[in-house]
């Protein structure tokens, strides 16, 4: 089922793109942060994309003098450290596009990085590769068409699909097919009530859209204009975060009993390109292609 909301990305796209900033700035020099996991002491694990240097920082904003880990990676095109995770028994796993281009997911945080699953080769657009724990403990990675639209149906290749990795396993493990038939499902998460939502790239003149990331056939709010959802939050059972690399917006949105999303307000912030996380103390943190920024637990 698809519903379409002729709402946030066209209005979105008024704004003078760097031109307005909204939070304080909480990490400074954050060289294109394009993965932020929350930690329970309320700080933060935020990833380089085109380094592969993983950061830990404390509630103040303080950052570490070495980083947690760093992995080599390919940045070509949209490759490089593109997700960042961590178990409840704080273990840091991170997926990256290795020199050889295969995308990979391996535990990083001591040593030499232990791979939980060996990928697929990599393109230059479209790979996805965010990252992040289900409530059952399955590791849960988006995989982008790869620029092969027509295998986002086959259900024995990865291209399009929401995977499901058991953290323990072997590199050669075979992932769960979650959820099938998306074009680039970079920003996804889960609600605190467990429900798993993507906000879809497209390419072309397809539409964007939000949908639940859990079901076979889930309704779908198609999002006119381009925003290029590059991260997306829940800070409420009923609210996403939604940041777009295009758009340069942190748009909230409401949940309806119908699975619909419509937009809640006017957007928290319009700097906001990479990534969004809601700390363990109720703070929003997003980021921008050079610094960390914070908006107070009231958004």
């Amino acid at each position: 089922m698809v519903v379409t909301a002729g709402v946030v990305a066209a209005a979105a796209l008024l704004w003078p793109f760097g031109d307005e900033t909204d939070g304080s700035i909480l990490v400074a020099d954050a060289s294109f942060s394009a993965a932020i996991v929350p930690l329970d002491n309320g700080g933060l694990l935020y990833g380089e994309r085109l380094t592969g240097r993983i950061w830990r920082v404390d509630t103040s904003g303080h950052t570490d003098e070495q980083p947690v880990a760093t992995v080599d990676v390919s940045t070509d095109g949209q490759r490089g450290l593109l997700g960042l995770a961590i178990d409840d028994a704080g273990r840091v796993f991170a997926a990256f596009t290795r020199p050889d281009l295969r995308l990979v997911v391996a535990q990083v945080e001591s040593g030499e990085p232990r791979v939980v699953w060996l990928g697929p080769v990599t393109s230059d657009l479209a790979n996805g590769g965010h990252i992040a724990f289900a409530p059952s403990g399955r590791l849960i990675i988006g995989i982008g068409d790869l620029r092969e639209p027509d295998l986002v149906s086959d259900p024995a290749v990865p291209n399009g699909k929401l995977l499901g990795l058991d953290p323990d396993g072997s590199s050669d493990q075979r992932p769960d097919v979650v959820s099938a038939g998306w074009n680039n499902p970079f920003a996804f998460t889960f609600t605190p009530d467990g429900e798993l939502w993507v906000a879809d790239n497209s390419p072309g003149e397809q539409p964007e859209r939000i949908a639940r990331g859990d079901r076979d056939d889930p309704t779908t709010t198609d999002l006119d204009g381009k925003s290029a959802p590059s991260g997306l939050a829940a800070d409420e059972p009923r609210r996403l975060l939604m940041c777009g690399y295009v758009s340069r917006t942190l748009q909230a949105f409401a949940i309806d009993p119908d699975e619909m999303v419509v937009p809640d307000g006017e957007p928290l912030a319009h700097d906001c390109a990479l990534a969004v996380a809601v700390l363990s103390d109720g703070r929003i943190v997003y980021s921008n292609e050079k610094e960390i920024r914070v908006l107070p637990a009231d958004g």
